[in-house]
């Protein structure tokens, strides 16, 4: 199995259905149990455990690995929901264990949990003792991550064979907790769309190298299309350098040029023409460009420039009445990403599920490029069927400014001449990075951490 697959719900089934098919249903169970019964043991040694088990597989295998734990000393005990029905008080039920295993609901859950569960539910969480989900915490949609009324707050999710959706989607990766992998000897199924992979550090490897008679030109170079809100095209043209490209350029509409007076010693401002499109690797449009920029401007940038372009915030949400006019534009070009985070997705792509990974796959479609639909839980989709999920964001980059460094990031690796797609990638995970850094709090932190990142990343790689 691989550690960076994420399965829907009906992968899942059919890698499942496949197993029993060549060995049984009874061996799949036993085998689940078991695996959660040898990580408590490993974990919770000498720890009062106590399970709460539902009427499916997954309450199933929380009696299994009951089991396995008392044929190996360790003292559990399984409550099964229906037996609590006429307990008023279901916290009094806790207070001798330290550990608590929900194991209520499994992946299949498809409605709202009703006031019976939910007051099972809440008693877990207001039980001050360890929680540990199997699979997934009960009340979670498993495609899309919603809450069904209410939800386990997990401590431990054990991640029965595969990765889910809902352990990396908001709201639902917000219960998860710590996230480990129970090794089922599952395998993903052939030739399912969309085919859904975990963002990783691994990416890192791919990370550009130069020689030492390098120059700036061989390194790239960035043009940002600035506008009436100067700080946001700064940033992407700063972070694009910091990256390590060889040079950035804003151009701006005359009128904008006294909005740029304090530009970055390195960054090139130049009143905007057709000129500006030569040379140049990358075309960055939208950060700071504010609303009353021409449409028929941005789509004749776009229909010009013959390189790789990066389409966020006002260049999106300016086509909110026009939406058929940008698809037809960018389905017929090569190597355009759009960068929306929720509100300016929405403006542009109507809904078509629950789903934000399918969401962004159906947006894909659409343009016949890459969609890069931003959040904590930010996911990209190629126009292949292939789907990216990212995990390593913190809520530090939810401030002004992250978005356009990202654009930044992006930008300045594609200059280097990486790999389109594992550039976007790379930018995406490197974000995250500057995330984890905990004097981190504004752009402008994330943007003087950039190089420090870099190089070390570089060093290890």
């Amino acid at each position: 199995m691989s550690f960076d697959r994420v399965l829907t719900l009906q992968q899942i089934l059919k890698s499942e259905n496949n197993f029993i098919a060549k060995k049984s249903g009874k061996i799949l169970i036993e085998h689940a149990g078991k695996k959660v019964g040898e990580f408590l043991l490993k974990n919770f040694r000498s720890k009062k455990i106590l399970f709460v088990s539902g009427t499916g597989n997954n309450g199933e295998d929380g009696k299994l690995a009951s089991i396995y734990l008392n044929k190996n000393n360790q003292v559990s005990e399984v409550f099964e929901v229906n037996n609590l029905k006429k307990k008023k008080n279901l916290l009094f039920l806790f207070k001798d264990y330290d550990v608590v295993v929900d194991c209520i609901f499994g992946t299949g859950l498809n409605r709202k949990v009703d006031s019976f569960y939910k007051k099972i539910i809440d008693a877990i969480n207001l039980s001050n003792k360890t929680i540990v989900s199997i699979d997934i915490p009960s009340g979670i949609e498993c495609d899309t991550g919603k809450i069904l009324g209410c939800a386990v707050n997990a401590d431990i999710t054990l991640c029965m064979g595969f990765f889910k959706p809902a352990h990396f989607l908001i709201p639902g990766k917000k219960f998860c907790g710590e996230k480990k992998i129970i090794k089922l000897n599952l395998k993903i199924p052939k030739n399912i769309k969309p085919k859904i992979f975990l963002n990783s550090a691994k990416i890192f490897r791919y990370l550009p190298k130069f020689q030492i008679d390098a120059n700036k030109f061989d390194k790239g170079h960035v043009l940002v299309v600035g506008g009436e809100m100067a700080g946001a095209s700064r940033m992407v043209a700063l972070a694009a350098r910091k990256i390590g490209c060889g040079l950035s350029t804003i151009g701006v509409l005359e009128k904008h040029l006294k909005f740029y007076n304090g530009v970055e010693v390195g960054t090139i401002v130049k009143i905007f023409n057709d000129s500006l499109l030569k040379q140049k690797d990358v075309l960055v449009v939208g950060p700071g460009l504010g609303r009353s920029y021409e449409k028929n401007m941005i789509l004749d940038l776009i229909k010009k420039f013959k390189e790789a372009i990066i389409i966020d915030a006002d260049a999106i949400s300016i086509f909110k009445e026009n939406k058929k006019l940008i698809y037809k534009v960018l389905s017929k070009k090569k190597n355009v990403i759009l960068t929306p985070h929720a509100g300016e997705f929405f403006r542009l792509f109507k809904s078509k599920s629950r789903s934000k990974i399918l969401e962004c796959v159906h947006a894909s479609k659409l343009i016949n490029n890459t969609v890069l639909f931003k959040g904590n839980d930010t996911v990209v989709a190629f126009n292949n069927d292939n789907v990216w999920i990212n995990d390593n964001a913190k809520k530090s980059l939810a401030t002004a400014g992250s978005g356009d460094i990202l654009c930044g990031l992006i930008a300045g690796l594609i200059a280097q001449k990486m790999n389109f797609k594992k550039a976007i990638l790379t930018a995406i995970h490197f974000q995250g990075e500057l995330s984890q850094i905990k004097n981190n709090l504004i752009a402008e932190d994330f943007i003087d951490s950039i190089s420090k990142i870099f190089s070390r990343l570089k060093n290890n790689n």
